[in-house]
């Protein structure tokens, strides 16, 4: 099994396996999820926090679960995403990781730009690499 088919399959939010996630790719430290709640309603959006998940969504839109993860594979798995990117160094850096997951990637898809939002409110606040396991698409941090 490659690794984007892991990850799309191997973190839980809730105690509930999510159908489909994306990443953002950070240096530990860098963020956390105060900082993230503050970037996703600074986009407009309603953030709801429920211990060390949040959720963020528009009325009439999916929701989002995100979670923090600082665990031990986190680095391998940046490492191996990267390899091979012009982001190689920098992903090698990278023992953070904000997962997105919501259950639907149709619905997510038709409603783009709330998924945008959040993956763009996430990469603000940390400098994060945002990874979409779905296509094994990689952007670098936004620098405006």
């Amino acid at each position: 099994m490659s690794v984007f088919d892991k990850i799309i399959t191997m973190f839980s939010a809730g105690g509930e396996p999510l159908a489909y996630s994306c990443m953002v790719f950070f240096q530990r430290g860098t963020c956390d999820l105060d900082a993230a709640m503050t970037a996703l309603t600074g986009y407009g959006l309603t953030v709801v926090r429920r211990g060390d998940e949040l959720t963020a969504g528009r009325a009439g839109s999916p929701q989002f679960r995100i979670v923090l993860s600082v665990a031990p594979h986190v680095a391998a798995e940046a490492a191996e995403i990267g390899e091979g990117t012009p982001y190689a160094a920098a992903m090698r850096d990278c023992t953070a990781r904000f997962e997105v997951g919501f259950e639907d990637l149709n619905a997510a898809l038709y409603e783009i730009n709330t998924l945008m939002e959040v993956q763009g409110a996430l990469q603000d606040a940390s400098r994060g690499y945002l990874f979409l396991p779905w296509n094994g698409n990689l952007s670098e941090p936004w620098q405006g």
